[in-house]
C-alpha cells in the first residue's frame, strides 16, 4: 500500500532525478559524468516510483522492455568501438559538428558509447530493483 507523501514525492522527484540524469548524460563526454551516473540516477527516479506505486505497476510499464533495451544498450557501446576502429583504432573518438544557427552541436561515438552504458546500466539495475520487490513482497506473504 503506497502512502500519500510517497506519492507526492514521486510526482515531485521523479522529472528532477530524470533532468537531473539528462544533464550528467549530456556532460559525461567533456567533464565528470557520463552513461554510468546517468543510469544510476535515472534507476533512483525508477526506484521512487517502485516504492511510491508498487512494483507491479513499473513491472507492467517497463518490465518487458528491459532485456531488450539491455541488448541495444550493449549494441550501441559495441558500435561505438567499430566505428572508431574502422577510422584508425580501437575506440577512437569520431566527431561530427552540426551548426543549427548559432548552435554548434558536436556529437560523437564518445555520446553514442555513453548512451549505450546509459541504456545498459538502467535496464539491469532496474531489473535488478524489481526482482529485489518481487522477493521482498513474497517474504512478506
Amino acid at each position: 500500500m503506497s502512502e500519500l507523501y510517497l506519492r507526492m514525492l514521486d510526482r515531485l522527484l521523479t522529472p528532477v532525478l530524470m533532468a537531473l540524469a539528462f544533464f550528467l548524460f549530456m556532460r559525461g563526454h567533456n567533464e565528470p559524468g557520463g552513461g554510468f551516473i546517468a543510469g544510476l540516477t535515472a534507476s533512483a527516479a525508477i526506484q521512487l516510483q517502485i516504492l511510491s506505486r508498487g512494483d507491479n505497476f513499473v513491472r507492467r510499464r517497463i518490465g518487458p522492455y528491459l532485456l531488450p533495451a539491455a541488448g541495444i544498450g550493449l549494441f550501441f557501446s559495441v558500435t561505438a568501438a567499430l566505428i572508431g576502429y574502422a577510422n584508425g583504432g580501437f575506440f577512437k573518438s569520431v566527431w561530427f559538428f552540426y551548426q543549427l544557427g548559432e548552435l554548434e552541436i558536436e556529437l560523437g561515438t564518445p555520446v553514442l558509447f555513453d548512451l549505450g552504458v546509459f541504456i545498459v546500466v538502467f535496464a539491469v539495475v532496474v531489473s535488478f530493483l524489481l526482482s529485489l520487490s518481487r522477493s521482498t513482497r513474497e517474504e512478506l506473504s
